[in-house]
């Protein structure tokens, strides 16, 4: 595998392909928004092709670089435990605490007193 600026990992190859994809979307947007042009039903379709559109760089970017949501999904799913296990119960304490129980290991709270 080739070292320095010439070596492609796989986030920048997937970031050059990207790049090279950008005229095919410009190019479908503008398709897009032609044929739905006349229809005024079709109207928060034209929005949404406008605000892709309006946004393309900031997609593309956000698509090349590999980041997801995974970590706030799975800080949502601890928060939706705790809060159906927290019924009835009236203090946000509790609430703190069954969160923490959930969401670190016992061994762990252990191991910090």
């Amino acid at each position: 595998m080739p070292v320095g600026e010439d070596a492609l990992t796989p986030s920048t190859a997937k970031r050059g392909h990207i790049i090279k994809s950008v005229p095919f979307i410009h190019h479908f947007i503008n398709v897009a928004l032609k044929l739905v042009a006349d229809v005024e039903l079709l109207k928060p379709v034209r929005n949404a092709l406008k605000t892709v559109e309006k946004h393309r760089e900031t997609i593309l970017a956000r698509w090349a670089s590999g980041h997801n949501n995974a970590r706030i999904e799975a800080f949502n799913g601890i928060f939706q435990a705790a809060k159906c296990r927290a019924r009835g119960y009236r203090n946000d304490d509790t609430f703190i605490t069954i969160i923490y129980l959930l969401a670190v290991p016992i061994q762990n709270l252990i191991k910090s007193t």
